[in-house]
């Protein structure tokens, strides 16, 4: 429907901004779309779900739509005297999608696990300068008028929930703005365990693949701001060195020395620099200490821990580590409350007890948030095991131990 320099460029937006973008005639019939070229099930589904999408929208003239963390926004158009829609999304407001919270996205239902994390692969993350700028050129090219900044900011979002309730989100775009959109945890967490398996070769590829490291905002001035990311983040590294074997005096005493140098640093560009080469300093540091050092269990027990160490954002089963280390379930379960003392539950629930509490000290996330990553049931059965093993709650935790300083407000 649309003619060919309409499409050039829409295409163009789509390879650069990644929003799929859907366009509609008059009895709501698909006409066109921008949308990465995947398995024939995903755009089939998607293109079913968006039909859906649009049949919901209460406001055709012009809307945005919100589900959860998820964004979509509408508007009609007049083209060759037809009047056309024009519908954007799914767009994500957070990176955050472990195997567990995947199934909550609104789309997700005719799906397998595997359709869902390629589908969420290819969707943006959006801040609100994005959105409000991809939304501001989209109508500007298909209704040659576009909505102001301020106009869009304060617009009220619709929701896509059956109850179809009005919905605020603004403050969580405005938190994305102007250096507040802090790195993905799931790009934390891979950093973070490959510095505490002593794995350099793959630290340094992550570093290569992997957007900039941001921190939030904690100082208006650029530079201070990278000081006390950098400083978070070395405390952060310090302790997950030594979880990986590090002797603790080394590593308290390495943290020193960087810290000091970062603080003489003069700009971003060396700020960034000594930041990478700290992690990678720790690193070869834990990699040297486990060279040295003797396996304490047998070697499918080690294999087994190893295994958790990794998958503690993932369900873990005994059935799966009995394959991955060719054992019968019944005698790995065995083998393993011999070797470590404790049953296989208990291991995998104190190893995210502990991840937990690096999260609560070190990061922003909130409960429900970390509960759900860590592959809890419940929030409330993580608060449960987190007291029973910890003696406090989580929120006592945090509030005890966060380091003042480095809290984002």
């Amino acid at each position: 429907m649309l003619d060919t320099y309409e499409i050039s460029l829409l295409e163009a937006i789509y390879t650069a901004d990644r929003i799929p973008l859907w366009i509609y005639g008059s009895e709501l019939n698909l006409t066109n779309y921008f949308f990465a070229k995947t398995a024939d099930n995903i755009n089939k589904t998607l293109q079913e779900y968006m039909s859906t999408v649009i049949r919901k929208a209460p406001y055709l003239d012009f809307d945005l739509l919100y589900y959860n963390n998820e964004l979509y926004y509408i508007f009609s158009f007049d083209h060759k005297k037809e009047r056309c829609f024009c519908l954007g999304g799914p767009m994500l407001l957070t990176g955050i999608y472990p195997p567990t919270a995947v199934k909550s996205l609104s789309f997700s239902c005719k799906l397998n696990m595997k359709e869902l994390e390629n589908l969420v692969d290819l969707l943006p993350i959006i801040s609100f300068t994005h959105f409000s700028s991809y939304l501001r050129i989209t109508m500007l090219i298909l209704k040659r008028e576009a909505l102001s900044l301020d106009e869009i900011s304060n617009f009220k979002i619709t929701s896509l929930h059956d109850s179809l309730k009005r919905s605020f989100i603004f403050e969580l775009f405005e938190n994305r703005e102007d250096g507040r959109v802090h790195t993905s945890y799931s790009q934390e967490l891979t950093v973070l365990n490959y510095i505490k398996e002593g794995d350099l070769k793959r630290l340094e590829s992550t570093y290569r693949s992997l957007p900039q490291i941001k921190y939030g905002k904690m100082s208006d001035n650029p530079i201070r701001q990278l000081f006390y990311g950098c400083i978070a983040n070395t405390t952060l590294v310090t302790r997950y060195a030594i979880e990986g074997g590090l002797e603790e005096e080394v590593a308290f005493t390495l943290s020193d020395v960087y810290i000091q140098k970062m603080e003489k640093c003069k700009t971003l560009y060396e700020l960034h620099l000594l930041n990478e080469k700290m992690a990678v300093d720790f690193t070869e540091h834990v990699a040297k200490a486990k060279e040295g050092k003797h396996p304490a269990y047998l070697e499918p027990i080690n294999k087994c821990i190893e295994m958790i160490y990794k998958n503690l954002h993932q369900r873990i089963t005994l059935n799966m580590l009995a394959i991955e280390v060719h054992l019968t379930p019944k005698y790995l379960s065995h083998l393993f409350h011999k070797e470590t003392g404790q049953t296989l539950t208990e291991f995998i629930e104190a190893k995210r007890i502990e991840e937990a509490k690096n999260l609560l000290i070190y990061s922003q996330y909130s409960y429900s948030k970390i509960s759900t990553y860590l592959c809890f049931n419940s929030h409330s059965y993580f608060i449960s095991v987190f007291k029973k093993r910890v003696g406090i709650t989580p929120k006592e935790y945090r509030i005890k131990y966060t380091m003042p300083t480095w809290r984002v407000t």
